[in-house]
């Protein structure tokens, strides 16, 4: 039983003080708090001053196994998640070998039990190989356990073959989500196009590399009639395509993450490979407007993205001395250059995303209410889960206990992660998970939050 805590569910619209009764995994009760006694030999957590909601579910994570076991594991990464105060995560399909068959689908879930932690979604590659020329068996792979389909990090390029995944996914009922990068325009590049790649001397990505590609693709999505989801939209440009889509008709959702809601490209200066990532990090202006589509419904969900990569892939070796996170580093020499563009795209975010979350809403740009459909509710209908993303009588016990006033300062040497390739480091953030709940288990709590 959570007792006596401010429980948030915009499915149930629930904002208030109540009790909660879970029974054999699922949510059995409800009820004002105080109205009710704890079932005889349950275990009572008193949550006072802490928010119960919904259980957290990120759209959007890559966990490296198999294939990667320097950089993540499904163990590694589900504790993590955990931590973070997710209870279910999808993962993405760009492992080695690719999670294309089912075999690979069943061996990701096989492994994610054995964590008990939070549970695994596992995505399904939209093409062989991610080599964008066959389809994957849709129905066989959404009939092993696959919640959605994408070839994330490797946009689709040939049209017919995109065209033809929308259709395969609806008629298995699976969504498909998009990584919308024009690659011709993208090059070399290693940072947004602008004064910080000018003052860098490295090659800048436009603006236009997320927009032109975006544009095709929603335009075959209104044709189609077919459900697309929209990975990292990161532009002020690509939110205006969203927007005049849906007016078309397209059945179109979007997330953004929290490195492009929080940081600007100056970001990139002071951190460098740590502050690298595909779409990079924009300007103060595109920053704004997400913060701003967050809050007005266009972007639908909150994805981390979580991206982990050794410090060989992110080229510490020959970078560190530049990027020290203090300062903002000066003009890079060729050799300096061609290594930030070549570093590992992606930074770890399942660990701080729900704090940078909450402190969007010590800004005022969202209230609690939203911050939970961004979380929760909404990645539970584009993943398919039916009984999660509410605290509704009959569903799953997936719990995120959410104490909005701990203070603490992100330290990536204490994070479950097996990486630790983050732009966060050092910051100070208010709200973190105090127990993380899936299926009526507590597979985190936090040092200090009291259970009786």
């Amino acid at each position: 039983m959570l007792r006596g805590g401010r429980v948030i569910d915009p499915i149930a619209r629930i904002d208030g003080l109540y009790d909660v009764v879970v029974i054999d995994g699922r949510i059995d009760a409800v009820e004002r708090a105080g109205s009710i006694a704890s079932p005889e030999g349950a275990t009572t957590i008193e949550c006072a001053g802490l928010w119960i909601v919904p259980g957290l579910i990120d759209p959007h994570v890559h966990l490296r196994d198999p294939g990667f076991p320097q950089k993540e594991t499904i163990i590694s990464g589900l504790r993590a998640a955990a931590a973070g105060g997710y209870t279910a995560v999808a993962a993405m399909a760009n492992t080695y070998p690719v999670n294309d068959t089912p075999a690979i689908t069943r061996y990701m879930l096989e492994r994610a039990r054995a964590a008990h932690a939070a549970r695994l979604l596992p995505v399904a590659a939209v093409t062989i190989g991610l080599g964008g020329r066959e389809l994957t068996d849709f129905a066989a792979m959404a009939e092993t356990g696959a919640a959605l389909f994408s070839d994330d990090g490797i946009p689709i390029d040939d049209e017919a073959i995109l065209a033809r995944a929308f259709a395969e996914a609806a008629r298995v009922g699976r969504g498909i989500s998009l990584h919308e990068e024009d690659r011709a325009l993208t090059g070399h590049g290693a940072c947004n196009a602008g004064a910080v790649a000018q003052r860098l001397v490295v090659a800048g990505i436009p603006i236009a590399a997320e927009a032109r590609r975006m544009r095709r693709d929603l335009a075959i999505a209104v044709g189609s009639g077919a459900p697309v989801h929209l990975a990292h939209v990161s532009t002020a440009a690509g939110l205006d395509l969203v927007r005049a889509a849906r007016a078309r008709g397209a059945i179109v959702t979007c997330e953004a993450t929290p490195h492009h809601f929080m940081l600007d490209d100056q970001a990139f200066a002071r951190f460098g490979p740590d502050a690298k990532m595909a779409p990079p990090l924009r300007s103060a202006d595109d920053v704004e407007a997400i913060r701003a589509a967050l809050a007005d419904g266009t972007i639908d969900m909150i994805a981390t993205d979580h991206a982990p990569h050794d410090p060989i892939a992110k080229h510490r070796d020959r970078l560190g001395a530049h990027f020290a996170g203090e300062d903002e580093a000066g003009p890079l020499g060729p050799g300096e250059a061609d290594a930030l563009a070549t570093a590992a795209n992606g930074v770890v975010g399942l660990e701080t995303a729900l704090g940078l979350a909450i402190d969007l809403m010590h800004r005022g740009v969202i209230d609690a209410s939203r911050m939970v459909t961004l979380m929760a509710a909404a990645p539970a209908r584009l993943l398919r889960r039916d009984g999660q993303g509410t605290l509704s009588p009959g569903a799953h016990a997936d719990i995120t206990v959410i104490d909005p006033h701990r203070a603490w300062t992100v330290e990536p040497a204490k994070f479950l992660s097996l990486s630790r390739n983050t732009p966060f480091r050092g910051m100070s953030l208010k709200g973190r998970a105090a127990f993380t709940i899936v299926a009526g288990e507590v597979v985190y709590s936090l040092a200090g939050a009291g259970e009786s």
